[in-house]
């Protein structure tokens, strides 16, 4: 069995003290750049990797990051797990892990995370118009970045897509279309309710719809083929119609059911959904929908939350806003000049 390389052996190949060595891992106190140099090499030479747990008690960090995803029985896991992939992948561009957190005890579960010190700082995914979570964080001075945006609280980091701006287009793109009416389906989940990002969405296309003086309808439907397949049948004929699907109504499952109701999607009727998972998907159509940027949401979340960590005095709390992109897809109606 090969023994495992200590900070010993590391400052001898070095030709330096172990107190060196541990000031070079710690970063409490400054080394001559040579001198580092040395002893990373050395470290890299021997494949020395320190223990965490000694790691943190000598720098006060732990390198990791709570990603804090409550679960809810009707969230789109899928998602969520794009998100978790992603922020994983860019955390480690800075030598940061990932702590997933997926309490669903609201305030009190946060608590005990912050309380046990088990990370450095928190990415909170699943936010509530006026999320009871702001306080909390904004009271412990933990690093804090909001993926979404908690209602007009003031002094935190929030980092989301314009999803007002995507509800709003959604209607413009219909309206060009020369579609009469509209309908907008929303998840009917009871655990969803509350989700900002969904409001927003609906209170665009509302606002929209006002403004173009067009009819919208506001309908539910649950998360499932048969759901949709029922809802888009007790909507009758649809006679041109346009319909927008909200954030977490499946564009695929949405655009089978209006098909298989026989409704010739992209001519009498237009579909227009939030989001689309091409890579996943399962329908012979390529539906009209919003790329809400999940990549570029994820980096602007993680230098936020290293502007934090590692550049405090220049760190202010701001709220970025990205403006989601449209494709047209097949489902659209195409209208000749």
């Amino acid at each position: 069995m090969v023994k495992k390389a200590t900070s010993r052996d590391v400052a001898r190949l070095a030709g330096v003290s172990q107190t060196t060595v541990s000031y070079v891992m710690s970063g409490r106190r400054s080394v001559a750049p040579d001198t580092e140099r040395k002893v990373m090499a050395a470290m890299a030479e021997l494949g020395y990797q320190p223990h965490s747990g000694a790691r943190a008690l000598k720098s006060n960090r732990t390198n990791v990051i709570g990603l804090v995803v409550p679960y809810r029985s009707g969230a789109d896991a899928a998602a969520q797990h794009r998100f978790l992939v992603a922020f994983t992948s860019e955390v480690r561009r800075y030598a940061y892990d990932i702590l997933l957190v997926t309490t669903d005890e609201g305030v009190s579960g946060l608590r005990r995370v912050i309380d046990t010190a088990l990370c450095d700082a928190l990415l909170l995914m699943e936010v509530l118009d006026a999320d009871p979570r702001v306080e909390l964080v904004a009271q412990s001075q933990i690093p804090t970045v909001f993926v979404g945006l908690p209602g007009p609280s003031k002094g935190v980091y929030a980092v989301d897509a314009d999803y007002v701006e995507a509800g709003r287009q959604a209607v413009r793109v219909l309206v060009k279309a020369r579609h009469e009416h509209l309908t907008l389906v929303m998840p009917d989940h009871p655990t969803l309710s509350r989700l900002n990002f969904l409001e927003r969405f609906r209170a665009g296309a509302v606002s929209e719809a006002n403004a173009q003086n067009v009819p919208l309808s506001v309908i539910g439907c649950s998360a499932s083929y048969p759901s949709a397949f029922q809802t888009a049948h007790s909507l009758g004929e649809l006679p041109d119609e346009g319909v927008i699907l909200g954030p977490l109504v499946s564009a695929d499952d949405w655009s089978n059911a209006l098909n298989d109701c026989g409704h010739r999607l992209g001519r009498e009727v237009s579909l227009v959904a939030s989001s689309w998972d091409a890579e996943h998907a399962h329908s012979a159509f390529s539906p009209a929908h919003f790329d809400m940027r999940t990549p570029d949401l994820v980096r602007s979340a993680v230098e936020l939350m290293m502007l934090q960590l590692e550049r405090p005095a220049e760190a202010e709390p701001q709220t970025l806003v990205l403006p989601p992109i449209f494709y047209e897809g097949d489902t659209l109606r195409k209208v000749l000049p």
